[in-house]
């Protein structure tokens, strides 16, 4: 009977120290940086009276692993032109979005988001209301590739974007 109950305190204290040794490597924050464009149907570029306009965009993201379902993070991005919004009269110039954002994973590769922010522009700030997803395709030593779609809702100025981020966990 002794040796049963030393051999179960044995188990459990070896089984422990296997968890946390797991528990170490997990790697729990996310950098990553992203190149993308961003559509804003209603638009317009300065030479053209047409409505819809593309944008070149820049983005820095921070996420911290809650646990293995769900992240929290800041995602900022720097709109690279200038448009207009011909409904509005808004001149939109180099916009820069920073968001909140709660993700969770569908699946070991898949992930939703939502969250909310502001757009800083010189002309006119705008609350914005952002969802998306991120595919994560790992490479070696925590570097990945997340191609992105990411929809913002911004008082009447929606707007989408698709974008390839290059990141690293740690």
């Amino acid at each position: 009977m002794k040796k049963l109950k030393l051999l179960l305190i044995l188990t459990l204290f070896v089984n422990t120290l296997l968890v946390a040794q797991e528990t170490e490597e997990e790697t729990k924050h996310l950098i990553t940086g992203a190149l993308g464009y961003t559509f804003i149907p209603s638009g317009s570029s300065h030479d053209s009276q047409e409505e819809g306009a593309f944008v070149p965009s820049l983005g820095l993201d921070y996420f911290y692993s809650i646990n293995s379902k769900w992240e929290i993070g800041i995602m900022t991005d720097l709109e690279l032109g200038e448009y207009l919004i011909l409904k509005k009269e808004l001149n939109r110039e180099n916009a820069f979005l920073i968001a909140a954002i709660a993700s969770y994973s569908l699946t070991k590769h898949l992930n939703i988001s939502a969250g909310g922010g502001i757009e800083f522009e010189k002309h006119h700030n705008l609350g914005v209301l952002r969802i998306g997803t991120e595919y994560t395709i790992n490479l070696k030593k925590g570097w990945l590739i997340a191609p992105g779609l990411f929809f913002d809702f911004k008082e009447g100025i929606d707007t989408w974007s698709l974008s390839l981020g290059f990141g690293r966990e740690f």
